[in-house]
């Protein structure tokens, strides 16, 4: 199950847990990743108390925010920050021997920017990336579907990690032509869309939204990524 921290951490403080919310199966994927205000306002004490109670659990880190019209200045800065917090928060998982597993997520969009995560992954063993494509949709971004794609192609290329899933990309069509080892997606509008009845949500049509997606990820994975050695310097940016 996934769940933005926020949520995750106000079901903890009204019932002690999230076993009210979860099936006694379930490992739930906590994601950092929200609005601006939320994430600055959290603090690294408010995080392991949540992952502390919620574990075993996967969770997305997140600090600091990121966009494109920042000055490379600032942007370098964004990325140091993020990278620096991860590896405190995973020192400290680690010291404090919780069951969780952290999965980091973009902070850039370049090549050269995801070069800035390889000690980090190498000195954990990173082989998972979560890549936020929220603000690839809405706004002035339109539906920047080809941006995102050469986007997560630059993040395989310059880490070479074996998974990565998306935060906030569920739309069918859009899921078609990522690179191979693109092998989730999440999202909230599209499954309430697709599962929704008069009477609420349906696990039955569930099924079928889940086979759907599952389908058009799978589409490219007889190609293969081509190794980071292969690339000579020539690098999308977009």
């Amino acid at each position: 199950m996934i769940i933005n921290f926020s949520d995750a951490k106000g079901v903890i403080e009204r019932d002690g847990g999230l076993s009210q919310v979860l099936e006694p199966w379930h490992i739930p994927v906590i994601l950092g990743t929200e609005h601006d205000k939320g994430v600055n306002e959290r603090t690294g004490q408010d995080v392991l108390d949540v992952l502390e109670v919620a574990q075993p659990a996967i969770h997305v880190p997140d600090v600091v925010y990121s966009y494109n019209w920042m000055e490379d200045e600032i942007q370098e800065y964004a990325l140091r920050a993020y990278t620096g917090y991860v590896r405190n928060l995973q020192e400290l998982v680690i010291e404090n021997s919780l069951d969780i597993r952290l999965i980091p997520t973009n902070k850039g969009w370049k090549y050269e920017h995801f070069v800035e995560y390889r000690e980090l992954f190498d000195d954990f063993d990173y082989e998972e990336f979560a890549f936020y494509a929220v603000q690839y949709t809405g706004g002035d971004a339109g539906n920047a579907i080809n941006v995102l794609r050469s986007h997560v192609r630059n993040s395989i290329a310059a880490l070479d990690m074996e998974d990565v899933f998306l935060i906030g990309r569920l739309a069918k069509d859009d899921l078609l032509d990522f690179a191979p080892r693109v092998h989730g997606a999440t999202g909230l509008r599209q499954w309430t869309d697709a599962c929704s009845t008069g009477n609420g949500l349906s696990q039955d049509l569930w099924t079928e939204f889940q086979e759907t997606r599952e389908a058009k990820l799978s589409v490219n994975d007889g190609q293969e990524q081509r190794p980071v050695n292969e690339f000579s310097g020539r690098k999308e940016d977009n």
